[in-house]
């Protein structure tokens, strides 16, 4: 409590000094508003300098910048123009000419090329996971055995960056962290006399889970109008598996069902995953960067199950009537995001 009111007491004591001073700049600037209205422009670029860190608001200080730079442009002074060019397109690297620019002002910004070099990406958002089975097995019949997936609802967070390669692409480099997870299902029947149909005798439900850190390079193409930019993405994905568990259940006709808690399966699974993705989505231009939607779907390439330890963990096959089928770790992410942009400027050598 004593610190907000030493804040609180500062702040009171220093606002009049900080009201004078913002008084002080805006008569400053009148005064070089008409000096250069009276042809005097050798005494604006000293007269300003005092208030241009300080004192000015942003649109005052913008009102600066051009005074000073066609102060200089009038005095013939070419090289000042362009320095005070670049540093005002380093402070407001995203201004838009206004109607009431003067035209040597805008020809010397239009000069320049001003692009998002570098972005800096924060996102998160929901995947969902469906294993590709590339062979099945079962500890069953697999000729009266039918397998069926449920897509599994996870969550994602991550940061990347992002380099302007040219014009409209961009290389992207990202790290995010996963929670995934799906479910399998595979129910067997036998056939009863009389009947035309199997009759299901036995089902057994697993639920697996995964924590991964994933390492994304890709590589987009932005295009639209305005401050509405959709963009497409392809690339490649490397993925680094910290922890996999699984939770089995079987229910079987005329018995109870059985289950279990989660069980650590790292030992049957591999701890790299590989995958293609695409991607596409839109950004929204706000002041120093952009607001993201991002839709990704990641193709895997290597089977995530490791063949030699398949049958390592008797009771699940004994007990749940489950082996692992060979998979592939296909899913479909969704991201929200925000890029903050690094701008850079460069003079056009005509």
């Amino acid at each position: 409590m004593r610190i907000y009111s030493i804040i609180l007491f500062l702040s009171l004591v220093l606002l009049p000094f900080n009201l004078q001073a913002q008084k002080s700049c805006l008569n400053t600037l009148r005064e070089a508003k008409e000096l250069y209205e009276g042809g005097l422009i050798d005494e604006i670029p000293e007269l300003l300098s005092g208030c241009m860190e300080s004192g000015f608001t942003r649109t005052q200080r913008i009102e600066a910048y051009k005074l000073i730079i066609l102060a200089y442009l009038f005095d013939d002074d070419q090289f000042q123009a362009e320095r005070m060019m670049d540093e005002f397109l380093k402070k407001f690297p995203e201004y838009e000419v206004m109607s009431n620019d003067p035209v040597e002002f805008v020809y010397l910004l239009e000069s320049y090329k001003t692009s998002s070099f570098y972005s800096f990406n924060l996102f998160f958002g929901p995947n969902f996971t469906n294993p590709r089975v590339t062979e099945p097995f079962s500890a069953l019949d697999q000729t009266q055995a039918e397998y069926n997936d449920k897509t599994g609802t996870g969550f994602h967070i991550g940061f990347g960056v992002g380099r302007n390669l040219w014009k409209d692409v961009n290389i992207n480099i990202d790290a995010i962290y996963s929670w995934q997870k799906f479910t399998v299902i595979e129910t067997a029947g036998i056939l009863i006399e009389n009947d035309d149909e199997p009759r299901d005798f036995t089902e057994s439900t697993v639920v697996e889970k995964l924590k991964k850190v994933d390492v994304p390079l890709s590589f987009t193409y932005s295009f639209g109008k305005g401050n509405l930019d959709y963009f497409v993405r392809l690339g490649g994905q490397v993925s680094f598996i910290t922890e996999n568990t699984l939770s089995p259940q079987r229910t079987q006709y005329g018995a109870e069902t059985i289950s279990e808690s989660e069980t650590d399966i790292s030992d049957q699974r591999e701890q790299i995953a590989y995958a293609l993705l695409g991607g596409l989505g839109f950004k929204y231009k706000i002041p120093r960067g952009f607001l993201v939607i991002d839709l990704r779907y990641q193709f895997g390439l290597n089977n995530m199950v490791k063949e030699e330890n398949r049958y390592d963990m008797p009771r699940f096959w004994s007990r749940y009537y489950y082996v692992d089928n060979d998979y592939m770790l296909d899913y479909l992410s969704i991201s929200f995001g925000y890029h903050f942009s690094i701008y850079q400027s460069k003079k056009n050598r005509f």
